[in-house]
């Protein structure tokens, strides 16, 4: 019998169904059983598909779904659709491009930097949500009806795959699992030591890469049927550090736009005088020199700089407090069955 992962989820063949699918997994994510679809096909739609407001609130997010083929969807795309949904009303505070196709690096880049430029002047942020992500919503233990009711076939693999897997193989994924969570928690301890000057690029992607046991489907179901709090944790646990990594790419963009501008020479200015900074050379006035402009533009961004790098530590004591119950729990589990919980099966 195959494990398949939920990365090998055959896309949609019509836009139609790519749609309902993307509804109803927003419905259930924002909690809000008004979304809606935007429109149908043929009216002018302002680059919206669907949307809603999450939890009841008074800010709208919309939603644009693309079925797109690997490397069909493009900078430019993005840009043309982001005019269109600026003239949606009422304003959205957040716009997400949902895709068929596999995750892109260049775009993920590319979308970072334009919220950076996006968030100075006020608008509202862009996010893309790549096949990958919608197959692991569709892993989501309280999306199950959804998981059959657009890919029955699979659902009914996994489901005889639970009944065939042995007590002995569920332990050993709970050991491992928690074995994968606990040195996500040694690298949090780091990260949680590090000063502002010391963030390291390495926090940049480290996270996203230690989830074998996480994203394989099967596995994930095990681990629900144990125990949906013990799921609900994990679930919350890996959401956030997505947010950590999320986080440190900001700082890392930030922190390059502040080296950028603390590089440049000083000027005179037009009276004659000079900005004296011990730190930096005195230079004449001239193209690429720093500017009042640059002075106020670079407290700005070392003060934003501070304030999101405490956040940020606030979010990685947060999220390790979790990965340690996690740990903890499953260390009971382990015992209670007799098992050593640093040698996996």
């Amino acid at each position: 019998m195959p494990t398949p992962s939920t990365s090998h989820l055959p896309k949609p063949k019509s836009w139609d169904e790519f749609e309902d699918i993307t509804w109803e997994i927003y419905q259930r994510k924002w909690q809000d059983n008004h979304a809606q679809r935007y429109g149908r096909s043929g009216q002018p739609q302002n680059g919206i598909d669907i949307y809603g407001r999450p939890n009841s609130s008074d800010k709208y997010i919309g939603v644009q779904c693309k079925r797109y083929e690997d490397n069909k969807l493009n900078q430019q795309i993005i840009q043309a659709e982001i005019v269109k949904a600026e003239c949606f009303s009422p304003p959205l505070s957040e716009y997400i491009i949902a895709t068929t196709a596999s995750r892109d690096t260049k775009l993920q880049d590319f979308v970072l930097s334009l919220n950076e430029k996006r968030r100075v002047e006020n608008k509202f942020s862009v996010y893309i949500v790549f096949w990958e992500d919608i197959c692991n919503d569709l892993a989501d233990p309280n999306n199950r009806d959804l998981l059959k009711k657009y890919y029955s076939v699979w659902e009914q693999i996994f489901s005889n795959q639970e009944k065939s897997i042995s007590s002995e193989q569920v332990a050993s994924i709970h050991c491992l699992l928690s074995l994968e969570i606990q040195q996500d928690c040694n690298l949090l301890e780091e990260l949680l030591n590090q000063n502002q000057d010391a963030l390291s690029k390495k926090w940049q992607s480290c996270f996203s890469k230690n989830r074998g046991v996480w994203r394989e489907q099967s596995y994930r179901l095990l681990l629900a049927k144990s125990s949906r709090e013990l799921m609900s944790k994990i679930q919350k646990f890996y959401q956030q550090l997505d947010e950590i990594e999320t986080r440190c790419k900001s700082l890392a963009a930030l922190r390059c736009r502040i080296k950028l501008l603390d590089s440049k020479p000083i000027f005179t200015d037009s009276k004659g005088g000079i900005l004296g900074f011990d730190t930096k050379p005195l230079h004449p006035l001239g193209s690429g020199s720093y500017t009042y402009s640059d002075l106020k533009e670079e407290f700005d961004l070392r003060e934003r700089y501070s304030t999101d790098f405490n956040k940020l530590k606030e979010k990685v004591h947060e999220t390790l407090n979790i990965g340690n119950q996690i740990t903890c729990e499953f260390n009971k589990i382990m015992q209670l069955l007799g098992l050593d919980i640093t040698s996996p099966l």
